[in-house]
């Protein structure tokens, strides 16, 4: 029997002996669960365009690439199909990737799979953080990243050898993992690819998982590697959109820099086949030399972690990256030099006083971030502040809290009540129709579009088709025809002849079918949220700490 690597150890004795062989010829299907409804799941603009769902799963394509090559694989995406009881008993192993954000569709489709006697192995970012929860649903659990010691797992789930729990604690080299099987896809059904460069971020926010499970020190691919997932793609005849799906794409910067201006290259000599979007600090407005590489290599837009316009907010939850500079005019620096952008906001630091609302909303609105996705902070499991929590007696240990739009899963210093209402009047007055697309229409202003950035090359059938879809659902039927007709008729008039502002703009059009509709739900479920929280407030069971708030 091979030797168990010492980052495979973790189970206990009697959990390694009750797992029969499967042998060499494995049925291994690959199961990505449903996600619910969320900000970014784009769930009304999809009722506009012809694809099913946004992106694809990267890490079960990843974990396809290093399975055995005997292994017989099928791929279900759950976003677009239905894991039938065949489905499951076909495998001989039935492999889940997920987030914290899918747990009820993957715990339904474990026990599923145990019900019919099938074999379950689960791995990603929720197995990474909370594997006491999944150990009693799966059959194998995997925590960490399995790049360089998949196929030792394989062996031993062949051969009868394989644990209840794999704990891996060494990091990968990424310059080792293998490239996704893009193959598996349907990829009609996608309206975005996704590729990898990098892992992990150096900076230290108190409030983010992605140091403590991928590490603080960014491990990058070579630029060789990348590109030849864009070769695959290239020749699997994609010609959309491609996620460069990094936390943070700039967290080495010398390595970013060096990869944007291999992929200039590449795009050039292929016709530029893709549009390319990321997420990076906002201390990318100090590298100039790298914004211009991305907007050569056709990035055309940035998702950015701004958080707060209060300084104390950021000193308290430790983003010191941003505080090197004014975030305001970080932002115009970047959409000046050709990236559009989109960021991500948070309201509940215990240093927010109850201007807070009002801060964030007119930071949003004068930086002309149309999809700023504004909510609660959480304390995601491993984070420091979950730990910060904890030991302060304030973190709700029931709480299921899985989105930046449901109660805090722990105590807030200013007032629930309090801080979901201001939550809910802020959703309200960014994502009303006519500010929302008046937003939208000053960040293509202020989006300084270079003559190297191409749109998509996508079909005029396409096209045709999406604007069909488009002019009957929202500009016909829609409860906001008189804004959206506005920013249309004013985006044919300003940018006809510059195709990437068209490109983008239309998208921002159709977006709003998702970002309206999604924040009016959101802000009647706070409304029941508010309820509760008042009625507990009011009874003394509100459970707020015995300090007051800053306000």
């Amino acid at each position: 029997m091979t030797v168990l690597p010492d980052v495979l150890r973790g189970a206990l004795p009697e959990e390694q002996s009750h797992f029969p062989a499967l042998g060499p010829n494995v049925n291994g299907l690959l199961v990505w669960p449903k996600i619910p409804c969320s900000y970014w799941s784009f769930t009304g603009m999809l009722s506009v365009i012809p694809e099913s769902t946004i992106m694809p799963p990267l890490g079960l394509l990843t974990l396809a690439a290093l399975c055995p090559k005997s292994w017989n694989l099928r791929l279900i995406d759950c976003a677009f199909q239905e894991v039938t009881d065949s489905d499951l008993q076909w495998a001989h192993v039935v492999l889940v990737s997920a987030m914290q954000v899918q747990r009820v569709d993957t715990h339904s489709i474990l026990r599923r799979a145990r019900a019919l006697g099938v074999r379950t192995m689960i791995g990603g970012p929720y197995a990474s953080s909370q594997p006491e929860i999944l150990l009693p649903l799966a059959d194998h659990v995997v925590v960490g990243e399995p790049d360089e010691v998949f196929g030792e797992i394989a062996h031993q789930l062949e051969t009868g050898a394989a644990q209840h729990l794999y704990r891996i604690e060494q990091k990968p080299d990424v310059r080792r993992t293998p490239p996704p099987r893009f193959d598996l896809l349907e990829l009609g059904r996608y309206a975005s690819m996704a590729v990898q460069f990098s892992r992990g971020c150096p900076f230290q926010c108190e409030f983010c998982d992605i140091i403590t499970i991928y590490g603080r020190r960014p491990r990058t691919k070579t630029p060789a590697q990348v590109l030849a997932d864009l070769d695959q793609l290239n020749r699997l005849g994609w010609r959309k959109q491609v996620f460069v799906v990094d936390d943070n794409f700039i967290g080495n910067h010398k390595m970013a820099l060096e990869l944007a201006r291999e992929i200039a290259e590449w795009q050039r000599v292929h016709d530029y086949p893709f549009v390319l979007y990321t997420e990076a600090s906002l201390d990318m407005a100090q590298y100039a030399d790298l914004i211009e590489a991305m907007v050569q290599a056709n990035f055309l837009y940035v998702f950015i972690g701004i958080e707060s316009p209060s300084a104390e907010s950021l000193k308290e939850t430790k983003k010191f990256q941003n505080l090197r500079c004014n975030s305001l005019d970080a932002v115009r620096f970047i959409q000046h030099r050709g990236l559009w952008v989109t960021g991500g906001f948070i309201v509940g630091f215990d240093s927010d006083t109850p201007d807070i609302f009002r801060r964030q909303t007119e930071f949003i609105q004068r930086a002309a971030i149309p999809w700023a996705m504004t909510g609660v902070l959480q304390a995601p499991p491993t984070t420091p502040l979950f730990n910060r929590m904890r030991q302060q007696g304030r973190l709700l240990e029931e709480s299921t809290a899985s989105t930046n739009f449901h109660s805090p899963n722990f105590r807030t210093a200013m007032p629930l009540e309090d801080l979901l209402t201001g939550l809910k009047h802020m959703l309200e007055e960014l994502y009303e129709p006519k500010r929302f697309y008046d937003r939208a229409l000053r960040s293509l202003e202020h989006w300084k579009v270079r003559s190297q950035q191409h749109a998509a090359p996508v079909s005029v059938s396409y096209r045709f088709g999406v604007v069909c879809r488009s002019l009957w659902r929202q500009g016909l039927f829609s409860s906001y025809r008189k804004a959206y007709w506005k920013f249309l008729v004013i985006l044919l008039a300003r940018y006809s002849r510059r195709p990437q502002k068209i490109w983008l703009g239309f998208i921002l059009l159709i977006s709003g079918h998702h970002f309206i509709n999604y924040s009016a739900a959101v802000c009647a479920d706070l409304e029941s949220e508010i309820a509760r929280a008042t009625a507990d407030a009011r009874s003394g069971a509100d459970g707020h700490p015995p300090y007051p708030s800053r306000g």
